[in-house]
């Protein structure tokens, strides 16, 4: 394609992430966004108002048959994403989706086999953290030998304590901490690793000391999980909290036969370190996006080349799929208090 060809894209979904997603490719070079779909009025308003020339669509049919897009970014609930990634490999759009591909194993893997039979066409999920620069260099290092062979991988998305009704509600349909919270450090971990291995038995335990009410909805406010691969040669360890006092703090270790490499050890928000009466101190992000929030924008420039240009990208539809059949096992495990089977359909 030539380089002044523009990406049309279209936004199913149109709330917190959607609206984000939008004001970054706003500001992007080589897109315009034409089209944005939402049952909600107030979104809609929204996109007449932020929007210049946006059509908006109640109904998702009527939306993903358009010739007003040629990609879409689907950031709907997750428990409407497999049909609608399918639905739109199927009027021949690219597709972006936010995480996860699917709200089960089996449906997530549908997505994936789904989208072998569309080679032309551009699939993903979105994970930022395979845009992050410390992630990314990590992984150059890794793919380089620097640590050797990886042995053990471990990762935490850890965040800060949020006292209000709408963050119980959300919990109540997230899909549980390790589906929504740890799929993060799961897909970066099989980012890192690098290599196609099958995960095989997962092992869960948590609490719910600051949210006993999470007991209802058959979930934590502190998980831990244990993952196994088929190879038995490397180990995954994820650690998720909603309960932090200090901030966001994402980590991730990679440990090989050589060396290890740390990422954001400490939660810094920026490179200072703060010295006075109390003694000295760092400052935490409050949230992910104050932590990563460039790298969201980075992926969907990165989604808008591997379209445009052929440009390789980071996506791994395929990790994404793994994903899920992890994070679904580790609830599967955390609810009924044993091993589990990772299920690969």
């Amino acid at each position: 394609m030539s380089v002044d060809k523009v990406l049309r894209m279209g936004v199913a979904g149109c709330g917190r992430m959607g609206q984000i997603h939008i004001n970054n490719m706003l500001e992007m070079r080589f897109v315009s966004v034409t089209a944005v779909c939402s049952v909600i009025k107030a979104e809609l308003d929204w996109a007449i108002k932020t929007i210049d020339g946006v059509v908006t669509f109640e109904n998702f049919d009527d939306f993903i048959a358009s010739d007003r897009f040629d990609a879409v970014l689907i950031v709907t609930p997750n428990i409407f994403h497999r049909d609608q990634v399918i639905a739109a490999m199927h009027h021949r759009k690219h597709v972006f989706c936010e995480k996860p591909i699917a709200p089960d194993a089996k449906s997530a893997w549908d997505v994936y086999y789904e989208s072998l039979k569309f080679p032309d066409l551009k699939v993903c999920c979105g994970f930022p953290r395979r845009y992050v620069t410390p992630y990314v260099e990590a992984a150059k290092k890794i793919r380089n030998g620097d640590i050797g062979k990886v042995t053990t991988l471990r990762s935490q998305t850890t965040d800060l304590r949020m006292e209000s009704d709408y963050f119980v509600d959300y919990i109540k349909t997230s899909g549980g901490i390790f589906v929504d919270c740890c799929i993060h450090d799961i897909d970066a971990c099989l980012y890192l690793l690098g290599e196609d291995k099958t995960p095989a038995t997962a092992f869960s335990t948590g609490t719910t000391n600051a949210w006993p009410v999470f007991q209802q909805f058959r979930d934590v406010d502190d998980g831990m999980g244990l993952v196994t691969f088929e190879t038995g040669d490397v180990i995954m360890n994820v650690y998720g909290s909603r309960n932090n006092p200090h901030g966001h703090h994402t980590m991730t270790e990679v440990i090989g036969t050589k060396g290890r490499i740390l990422i954001n050890g400490q939660p810094r928000l920026i490179a200072l370190d703060i010295s006075d009466e109390k003694g000295t101190r760092m400052e935490a992000p409050d949230t992910q996006m104050t932590a990563f929030g460039y790298a969201f924008k980075l992926e969907m420039e990165a989604f808008r080349d591997w379209i445009l240009y052929d440009k390789e990208a980071n996506f791994n539809l395929k990790d994404a799929a793994k994903a899920v059949s992890i994070g679904a096992a580790l609830m599967d495990s955390l609810d009924k208090l044993n091993l589990a089977k990772v299920n690969i359909y």
